[in-house]
């Protein structure tokens, strides 16, 4: 058995250690991998997961990766739980993250996968496709870019998705990530207004952007 093989088996058996932080730690090892042939034992770790209400960590790390490795059997499981009240919201960015790229790897269109995950009309939902799509430097056609800058510029998401107590940024930071392989006659307005609020990591996203550069980041 060569390295990669081992690391993968040890990563595995973390799934079912009766410790929700190594059940994450072996969450975050196989994101690391990469390995596709992890993905039924990641849909596994996450169902049995279901079942505890307080290890939302362990459920979040276990759907992103779900979507790193492009595990298919779990789309309909991942629209079933963003139908669902959550109490742990920040479920809802993973299940964005995840669902946007499985869609992608079904062989569906940014626009199309953008679309769906539109009607879940979940705030968070549309955060996590947006990081999806700025962590893949996906460059969608005009129409969907547009929509994307236009869900995102808008004003009430600052009242209902919060990275701390009054943050004004709702979700425009990853649309902003995004916009750096974008067109710039079509993010041009909105990276300047994102310039304009009192928010230190959405402006660097912004100017970076403007520079057509990326921020570097890593779940």
């Amino acid at each position: 058995m060569d390295k990669q093989q081992v690391q993968l088996a040890e990563a595995v058996e973390l799934l079912r250690n009766p410790k929700a932080l190594k059940r994450e730690s072996g969450a975050k090892r196989l994101r690391k991998l990469g390995l596709s042939e992890a993905g039924n034992a990641v849909l596994e770790a996450l169902q049995r997961e279901l079942k505890d209400k307080r290890t939302w960590s362990a459920k979040y790390h276990l759907i992103v990766t779900l979507g790193v490795l492009k595990h298919l059997p779990a789309i309909p499981l991942l629209w079933e739980l963003a139908a669902q009240e959550i109490e742990a919201t920040i479920l809802y960015l993973a299940l964005g993250d995840a669902l946007m790229r499985l869609l992608l790897s079904d062989g569906v269109t940014p626009a199309e996968a953008w679309v769906a995950i539109l009607r879940t009309q979940r705030p968070m939902l549309f955060d996590g496709a947006l990081r999806a799509t700025a962590l893949l430097k996906l460059v969608p056609d005009a129409e969907t870019i547009h929509s994307m800058l236009v869900v995102a510029d808008k004003p009430e998401f600052a009242q209902q998705v919060h990275g701390y107590p009054g943050d004004p940024s709702g979700i425009r930071y990853w649309a902003a990530v995004a916009s750096a392989g974008w067109p710039q006659d079509l993010t041009r307005e909105f990276l300047a207004s994102c310039q304009d609020i009192n928010h230190v990591g959405l402006r660097h996203a912004a100017e970076l952007a403007q520079k057509r550069k990326y921020v570097k980041w890593d779940y």
